[in-house]
């Protein structure tokens, strides 16, 4: 199983948009955990998860499809998801992305992180915000 020790020790290797500064992994991270999400819910293909990425505050608009194809090849190679030509259409074919078991245990353990993060941050503000009031 991939854990989320390992995973940010692939994001942090530099693949992709990853490069750079950290911000530029921390959104990378944020936008793969993003696609797990819309994954976890439907497979889809690039545009569909392009437009169910307007729920979690991306301007789709301004937003390269590049990024988008870029991250979900690194779900691919991290074993995250998997891809396959769509049979429905006969003019055009699309890659369709499925999150997999080993995906779907990786965004378990993620989320349960970043609520204990979150509780950690609500604690830090809260004995802040007491320093400030005395």
């Amino acid at each position: 199983m991939l854990n989320y020790r390992h995973r940010r020790t692939i994001i942090r290797s530099g693949r992709g948009f990853a490069n750079g500064r950290g911000g530029g992994r921390r959104k990378l991270f944020f936008l793969e955990s993003c696609l797990l999400v819309l994954l976890h819910n439907q497979a889809g293909y690039g545009y569909s998860l392009m437009d169910g990425l307007q729920e979690f505050g991306f301007n789709t608009e301004t937003m390269n499809i590049s990024i988008l194809y870029r991250a979900l090849r690194n779900l691919e190679e991290t074993g995250l998801a998997v891809s396959s030509w769509s049979e429905e259409s006969l003019s055009t074919q699309r890659r369709i992305y499925t999150i997999t078991p080993q995906g779907e245990a990786g965004l378990s353990e993620w989320m349960e992180t970043l609520r204990q993060q979150r509780r950690e941050i609500e604690v830090l503000e809260a004995a802040y915000d007491a320093i400030k009031r005395h």
